[in-house]
């Protein structure tokens, strides 16, 4: 018996599949975001949120809470998804640039408040 055969004869064995979702971030808060996919995804998906803003790389863990059809929209779910409490906030955490990437957004121009 190799070593394979030993880990997938474990009584104890777990598995995840992964994918990677291609998504466009729309709003972000202290508590979670919104984000508009060509995916669906389900209430309860949890997985890792990677931003790239000013060249560096943002992460943090985040669990879809809603999944809403859009019609007319190049994305046509929108996902509200919370931030999880797996790990304090890191250098890197999206939790730690929220007011840079607010701030960076609102001196674009590219902030439109909702009526």
């Amino acid at each position: 018996m190799d070593a394979l055969d030993t880990i997938l004869g474990a009584r104890d064995l777990v598995a995840v599949l992964g994918r990677q979702v291609p998504v466009r971030l729309v709003e972000i808060s202290t508590s979670g975001c919104l984000l508009e996919s060509s995916s669906r995804l389900d209430k309860g998906t949890t997985g890792s949120l990677r931003v790239t803003f000013e060249d560096e790389l943002y992460q943090d863990d985040i669990r879809i809470m809603r999944c809403r059809e859009c019609e007319g929209s190049s994305n046509p779910y929108q996902l509200g998804a919370e931030f999880l409490w797996t790990t304090n906030p890191r250098e890197r955490s999206l939790r730690r640039v929220i007011a840079r990437l607010q701030g960076s957004v609102l001196r674009s121009g590219g902030f439109e408040p909702r009526m």
